[in-house]
């Protein structure tokens, strides 16, 4: 369309022999001469190209409505088949899953009656409660020590007496309870059964042993751990 216009300015030009039509004297548009005839036809070829440049506009306008309204359809169609894509894709992932937590289950299943079908040997709580019983029982005689060859004296304390040969070592224990073992006899001293704050204190005294050999005064003490009945066997 600018291509025709150009030219018909440019014929416009040749025919009145004025180079710039934007400068074009005004006796052009007067009189009866040759002049006036080329301007007239010149209008009329005009006219004609701006009908054909307003139809081709028009028919444009419309192919670009066209145009516009098969890319939305297109667009909706794609999106539909995106939407469509997802949902199969969303139900396959969840069957996958079904399908697995299913085979999970049923092994688990499987293994649990597979467990309880063996006959293996029934633990009664009486059973638990003696094994943490002994347990507790161990944890704490692991703090305790059984003293041998302490002189016993009415006047003087368990706890006084076990402090005392200790401190002729150069230990000092940190004692949470002490007491004599047995029945009290006139030709020997009772056992002292000592109860320490903690198990590392009674393997640190038990390990005093050759000290209290190497001292006049408690080469007759001995130390021992608290041992059960069956330990002692």
């Amino acid at each position: 369309v600018l291509f025709d216009v150009s030219t018909m300015l440019h014929k416009f030009s040749l025919r009145t022999k004025c180079p710039d039509i934007t400068k074009m004297p005004q006796d052009v548009f007067t009189g009866t001469d040759y002049k006036t005839e080329v301007v007239s036809m010149w209008f009329v070829e005009t006219l004609q190209q701006l009908k054909l440049c307003y139809d081709t506009l028009r028919m444009s306008t419309g192919k670009i409505d066209q145009l516009k309204g098969e890319v939305i359809s297109l667009q909706k169609d794609e999106l539909q088949n995106q939407r469509r894509q997802f949902c199969e894709s969303q139900s396959e992932t969840v069957n996958n899953i079904q399908t697995t937590l299913k085979s999970e289950l049923k092994s688990y299943s499987d293994a649990v009656a597979s467990t309880f079908s063996t006959r293996a040997p029934i633990v009664s709580a009486q059973d638990i409660a003696a094994v943490v019983e002994n347990v507790v029982k161990t944890e704490d005689r692991s703090k305790n020590i059984i003293l041998f060859g302490v002189d016993e004296d009415e006047n003087v304390e368990a706890e006084k007496a076990v402090v005392d040969v200790f401190n002729n070592v150069g230990e000092k224990p940190h004692i949470s309870y002490c007491e004599r073992l047995g029945r009290k006899c006139t030709d020997r001293a009772r056992p002292i059964k000592v109860c320490l704050t903690n198990g590392d204190a009674a393997v640190r005294l038990r390990n005093c042993g050759k000290k209290l050999r190497d001292n006049p005064s408690t080469r007759r003490v001995f130390v021992a751990p608290d041992l059960t009945h069956e330990e002692r066997a």
